[in-house]
């Protein structure tokens, strides 16, 4: 089940028992749950309880769900850390916990409601997946899954952009698409960033570039996305003025450069997957697993179109030099990037 149609069936009166939550975006987790719990118990702060059980045990849990209340007919517990519980390898203790939940589930506590937090794992990600598919094995006896995994590109910059609109917030053009880049698609991050430029905004609402820069700390950073379109460009002097302004900032180089060199890994793989616009760009390193936005798209393509194959990987052997020159011993961080401008924009 998905975020939406879990708030739907909750407005509708129709909680279970029981509710699995799978996967880390927080932003979906913390809007199931104030449901979850204005449904359930309303603002009787009494009647919640959560058990971290990455330090407390499954059996202090069910001893909580059959722990009648005097002052509450209703209850919501939430174990969170919930993959925590899950036994390295198959054993009889693991069957048993696994029958002790079905148990359980079979005739649970009437007004108790169970929630198991499983937000370690991105559902999204490769390596996380299979981590994902045996927690969810594991409490397959709860009554709901509810699938708490980021959004792709596009439906991510549609909810950033409801929730600038909610907010009476007017970005510049990109702004949003550049923030949820920034972000990873974080949409806790994300809310977050978007409330702090409402209140910078005041009523006019209006957002800038300049804003986020001067807020949102991975922006202060970040500064690549001008420093890559100068790179695109072969703009020389452009790109060694955008240095000397990161240098009066107080940039941390490493993570310039680790972004620098994302940024062309990246283009090499648009060059190579033949992609010749946005959409195509989004859908072609999608199918690889990563996820970006139109306006990330866009800078691939001026990259890819300005560098040769041969070049991107020059560059790629390039950033390789410069971040073990900037673990080195040195005399001066800025002399490694100025030169890495030169070799880049030769």
């Amino acid at each position: 089940m998905k975020p939406k149609a879990f708030t739907k069936s909750i407005q509708d009166g129709k909680t279970e028992s029981g509710y699995l939550f799978l996967g880390n975006e927080a932003f979906f987790r913390d809007r199931c749950r104030q449901a979850l719990k204005k449904a359930v118990i309303g603002d009787d702060a009494e009647a919640f309880v959560e058990i971290d059980l990455k330090k407390e045990s499954l059996t202090r849990l069910w001893d909580e769900t059959r722990s009648l209340s005097l002052f509450s007919t209703a209850r919501l517990i939430v174990g969170f850390n919930a993959e925590a519980v899950l036994p390295r390898a198959r054993s009889a203790a693991a069957d048993e916990a696994k029958e002790e939940m079905k148990r359980y589930f079979a005739d649970p506590t009437p007004g108790v409601v169970v929630v198991f937090e499983c937000t370690k794992f991105n559902v999204r990600e490769r390596d996380d997946k299979a981590k994902a598919d045996r927690v969810a094995k594991f409490f397959d006896a709860v009554p709901v899954a509810v699938e708490l995994d980021r959004l792709g590109a596009s439906d991510t910059l549609r909810a950033v952009q409801a929730l600038a609109e909610r907010r009476g917030l007017k970005p510049e053009s990109d702004v949003l698409a550049e923030l949820a880049d920034m972000l990873g698609g974080d949409l806790a991050r994300l809310d977050s960033e978007l409330e702090k430029l409402s209140l910078y905004a005041g009523e006019s609402g209006v957002i800038t570039r300049a804003d986020v820069e001067l807020l949102t700390p991975e922006a202060r950073q970040g500064g690549v996305f001008e420093l890559s379109d100068a790179l695109a460009h072969k703009d020389r002097s452009r790109a060694l003025e955008i240095v000397d302004t990161l240098a009066a900032g107080g940039a941390y180089w490493p993570m310039q450069l680790t972004l620098l060199a994302g940024l062309f890994r990246q283009a090499l793989a648009v060059r190579e997957l033949n992609a010749r616009d946005s959409r195509q760009v989004v859908s072609a390193l999608g199918r690889l697993g990563v996820r970006i936005w139109p306006s990330r798209a866009q800078q691939l393509l001026a990259v890819a179109g300005k560098f040769s194959k041969q070049e991107l990987e020059k560059a790629l052997t390039c950033f390789f030099e410069a971040d073990r020159d900037l673990r080195r011993e040195r005399p001066d961080d800025r002399f490694i990037m100025e030169r890495l401008i030169i070799e880049l924009t030769a």
